[in-house]
């Protein structure tokens, strides 16, 4: 397929609507009700010149934006549950546990600290802290101040890490001693400095709206330089309120194992914490087969998200890790459909479900609810659109696409992301007016999947249109780990390509030519270059010497031909 923001014979031209949003639009295309041309026929580059120059705060401004009822952000909704029980067990990490009222009170004493520092609605705080209950005061803090936080992951190398705080622009960071001096340059308070604190426990009244942002996620990105999503309460709320996915309510116990730094955790974390559940949370960074196999029988976990290479590894080796559990959902990368099939005949009472969405449309945009039906074919679905959300399967005209017709696949709704911070040209290139939303002007998210729609409107996914791939539920752009790898002084070229491993998952390869012919780069060294700026799940497993990178005839990179280069 070709694709009429990357392509277009006619030209392009920048559209924008009543809040002040910018959006790239195919010049030969009807503008969507709502929006109108700001910047006339142009090239691309020239439109997201044009963008980069005059869009510069991605927040949705004016009179159009709605304001805050009570109990429609994210911590509201989570004072309202402790307010209701306040004795009731909200936490458990190891042997403790925190109740409601005391997580409440604890985030509202370092709210109250962090409005002295300045925080107030639009101020994004840094949260560079190990999982465990002063990471979840923290960032509730951060909220009830009127903040959005973002997560830094102290797993993911100092330099990354460093990247993302400069872009969201952070004037503090929370942290704690023993990660002390891993991040300079701004604001810093320690959470050890805030335990015997003094300042007031109510509740705080910050004037914060349900378009304010709430958090921004950093996901891979294709120059080098990860990206950060920056997502309103609206689309936190917009996908636990209201929806029956999952089990959300009282009786629920949620486990929180994913990273910190994927879209998951908030599912995890909030799914418990707005309805009053309570939310296991694993030690360590990563998830922890055998933890959470012992976790599950402790605390008698009903709800479970996994990425599909976790629940394919459960299954196989931690059968027993699903004993007890009504819900289990999987997501991030294709599922397979024979550990689901044995998952259903090992526990019969468990719900399973297969859930699709980008980190721009805050978590699950579709859901599917195994049925018997799905375990003949050889993948499953992604379902339907969740309550509040969109899904649509376009053509190369932005048409909807017959059932069962190949398209790329568009998201909207109540879970979509304000943009990338700082990013406006990149934010108006993936952001686009939406043309089927009414006259209100809204926008819809470009994904790069390509899916069709069945006859009775349920979604399959088919794959990328670009060379964005999942690793172990991550998105990577195979371009990050291509500029980090060009950065080593021994290296000219590079290509990296997502492989199947012998367990059937991916893993990246990367194709490397040598800055000196006599000189090839140590392979090893490599992935240590690779892995003091990247996570470990971007660092390639192999590291191959080629004379030269093929090119297709138009110059594009060969991939058939790169995989049977190697030597």
């Amino acid at each position: 397929m070709s694709n009429p923001f990357e392509e277009y014979d006619g030209g392009h031209v920048v559209l924008t609507d009543a809040l002040g949003r910018h959006s790239l639009w195919p010049a030969g295309i009807a503008v969507p009700a709502g929006w109108s041309v700001r910047h006339g026929t142009d090239s691309r580059e020239g439109c997201l010149a044009h963008i980069e120059h005059h869009w510069t705060d991605l927040r949705p401004t004016g009179p159009a934006v709605e304001r805050a009822p009570a109990g429609a952000c994210v911590h509201e909704l989570f004072e309202a549950q402790a307010a209701r029980a306040p004795d009731a067990v909200a936490l458990l990490h190891e042997a403790d546990e925190l109740t409601y009222g005391a997580l409440n009170e604890r985030a509202n004493r370092l709210a109250h600290r962090l409005v002295g520092l300045g925080v107030a609605p639009g101020t994004l705080v840094g949260v560079h802290l190990e999982r465990g209950f002063d990471m979840v005061v923290a960032l509730l803090a951060v909220l009830k101040a009127g903040g959005g936080y973002t997560m830094l992951d102290p797993q993911f190398p100092v330099e990354r890490l460093a990247l993302s705080l400069e872009d969201t622009g952070a004037p503090l960071l929370v942290t704690s001693r023993p990660l002390s001096g891993r991040l300079t340059g701004t604001t810093t308070l320690y959470v050890e400095d805030e335990a015997a604190s003094d300042a007031p426990a109510g509740n705080l009244a910050t004037g914060v709206g349900p378009e304010d942002v709430a958090c921004v996620m950093f996901t891979s990105g294709s120059t080098g330089r990860p990206k950060g999503v920056m997502s309103p309460h609206r689309a936190l709320t917009g996908t636990y309120l209201g929806q029956d996915y999952a089990g959300f309510g009282p009786d629920e116990v949620f486990l929180q194992c994913s990273p910190v730094s994927w879209d998951a955790f908030g599912l995890e974390l909030f799914g418990a914490l707005l309805f009053g559940a309570r939310c296991v949370l694993q030690s360590g960074q990563n998830p922890d087969p055998l933890e959470i196999g012992e976790l599950v029988a402790r605390h008698g976990v009903t709800m479970l998200q996994l990425s599909a290479s976790l629940f394919n590894f459960l299954v196989d080796e931690v059968p027993e890790a699903f004993e007890g559990v009504r819900y289990a959902i999987t997501g991030g990368e294709p599922a397979s459909v024979p550990h689901v099939a044995k998952a259903r005949r090992d526990h019969p009472a468990l719900r399973l479900g297969n859930g699709y969405g980008p980190a721009e449309s805050m978590g699950f945009t579709t859901h599917h609810a195994v049925v018997a039906g799905d375990l003949s074919g050889t993948a499953l679905p992604i379902g339907v659109p969740l309550a509040g959300k969109r899904a649509y399967v376009l053509d190369d005209d932005l048409k909807p696409a017959a059932n069962g017709a190949l398209g790329e696949l568009y998201v909207a709704g109540a879970g979509l992301a304000h943009g990338y911070v700082s990013r406006p040209a990149l934010t108006a290139e993936r952001f686009v007016a939406d043309p089927f939303a009414g006259p209100g002007g809204e926008r819809m998210y470009r994904t790069g999947d390509l899916a069709r729609r069945r006859a009775d409107g349920v979604l399959e996914y088919v794959g990328r249109a670009d060379d964005q791939v999942k690793i172990r539920g991550f998105r990577v752009e195979p371009g990050e780990v291509e500029a980090r790898l060009v950065g080593h002084p021994a290296v000219r070229q590079a290509a990296v390509l997502a492989q199947d491993s012998r367990l059937g998952d991916k893993q990246l390869v990367a194709y490397v030519v040598a800055e000196r012919a006599d000189a090839p780069p140590d392979a090893a060294e490599l992935r240590r270059h690779v892995a003091e700026a990247l996570p470990a799940y971007m660092v390639p497993v192999e590291c191959v010497p080629v004379d030269e990178l093929p090119r297709t005839p138009n110059g594009k990179l060969d991939r058939r031909a790169l995989t049977g280069s190697g030597s």
